[in-house]
């Protein structure tokens, strides 16, 4: 849009500061669920409500109320829901693809349009390959059958699922990932590293800030470790529990940030160790950070995991893995990455960390830094001067 290449951009519903929303943002009771939900979605600076077409809307909020009203119980119809916004962003993106000069679509919405255009066909594929996904799930259901249900169960998604996938993959003249991680797995697969372009994400630097300076605290104060994500296997979270039971003492505290995944019964046995609070608002997860004092996210399968970069801005030492995050977080210096499923890695960091808080310092400080180099506008500036490359140097084109 700030380069005046935009056709349309099609998602499902957007706060676009229309009157009747504002209306609802000041109506007691109300205005504070939907700043929670629904208006959290404004769209970023540059993009006018004519350049979006909102899709799905009466879905978009259906969903919405039944994980609010119903929870956990409405969880069959939520995942048709979910589909259904799927398939209709698919086919209203379709409708714009003829008269574009590219197509940028991300996964599962992406075939109706690849097919309907001459243009560049560009997939944004933010999570590893689909079928290295499925056997990576498989192998670590073996090894942690009581977190097997808190790993994604392929064989309960619709069946047309991984023909699109696939499809999407080979219409695709390129595929934008974000970490070397995951380029990797779509090379293992098959596909040409010369169709693959690595961009790593970013986070909102302005939001997610270091805590104002105090003066050293004592050895005796709380020490405070912090996961924020999917509450389920795929991030690692029987490692990072099995660490934190050896590593707990009465002045720690974990807490983990988010919702939880499948059926949680693996949780359990551990769940007097760690506090469990929902999904949050940006500010009040801002504030989550600043409280912190080391961030722990032992992924196993990550696109990148822009929670490591909010962390980082938020000027947290992390321990991760190098799936993913590997390519943002430097061993040594903003914190430390760790092997997959290495419970005594994890353990081992968390010790020094908490004997060394200089060094735990420094590491904060660098991180800050180096999250600076991945802001959103970093992002926005390298995809735009790489779509503008592919497009060539005619301006008229249109995305």
């Amino acid at each position: 849009a700030e380069k005046g290449l935009l056709t349309t951009y099609v998602r499902p519903y957007a706060n676009l500061n229309r009157s009747w929303e504002r209306m609802i943002a000041n109506v007691p009771g109300i205005s504070s669920l939907y700043g929670r939900t629904f208006g959290r979605r404004i769209m970023p600076p540059g993009l006018k409500s004519g350049d979006i077409h909102e899709a799905a809307i009466a879905e978009d909020m259906a969903i919405a109320a039944m994980r609010h009203l119903v929870g956990t119980h409405s969880k069959s119809i939520i995942d048709w829901l979910h589909w259904r916004i799927q398939k209709r962003l698919a086919n209203v993106g379709a409708s714009y693809a003829a008269r574009s000069s590219m197509v940028v679509a991300n996964y599962l919405v992406a075939e109706p349009a690849f097919r309907r255009t001459d243009g560049i066909r560009v997939l944004n594929y933010p999570i590893a390959h689909h079928r290295y996904i499925q056997r990576f799930v498989a192998e670590e259901a073996e090894r942690e059958p009581e977190f097997a249900g808190t790993l994604p169960d392929w064989n309960a998604e619709p069946s047309w699922i991984q023909k699109r996938l696939d499809a999407e993959c080979g219409l695709a003249d390129t595929i934008l990932v974000g970490s070397t991680f995951t380029r990797d797995s779509f090379i293992t697969e098959g596909l040409p590293s010369e169709k693959l372009t690595v961009l790593p994400y970013g986070a909102d630097v302005n939001a997610f800030t270091p805590k104002p300076y105090s003066a050293p605290r004592s050895k005796n104060d709380e020490f405070r470790l912090l996961f924020v994500g999917q509450i389920g296997q795929r991030k690692g979270l029987s490692y990072l529990l099995r660490a934190y039971k050896a590593f707990r003492s009465p002045n720690t505290r974990l807490t983990l940030v988010g919702g939880i995944y499948g059926d949680g019964e693996g949780l359990i046995p551990y769940r007097q160790l760690f506090e469990h609070v929902p999904h949050m608002p940006k500010a009040e997860l801002a504030e989550q950070y600043r409280r912190a004092d080391v961030f722990v996210f032992p992924t196993l399968i990550e696109g990148l995991g822009i929670v490591v970069l909010e962390a980082m801005a938020s000027g947290l030492p992390i321990i991760t893995t190098p799936n993913g995050p590997g390519d943002i977080v430097r061993d040594g210096i903003d914190g430390y990455v760790v092997p997959i499923r290495d419970a005594d890695a994890i353990l081992e960091k968390l010790e020094f960390l908490r004997a060394n808080p200089d060094l735990r310092r420094e590491m904060g400080r660098n991180a800050r830094k180096r999250a600076l180099e991945y802001s959103w506008s970093n992002y926005r500036s390298r995809i735009s001067t790489e779509l503008l490359r592919q497009l060539g140097s005619e301006r008229n084109q249109k995305v």
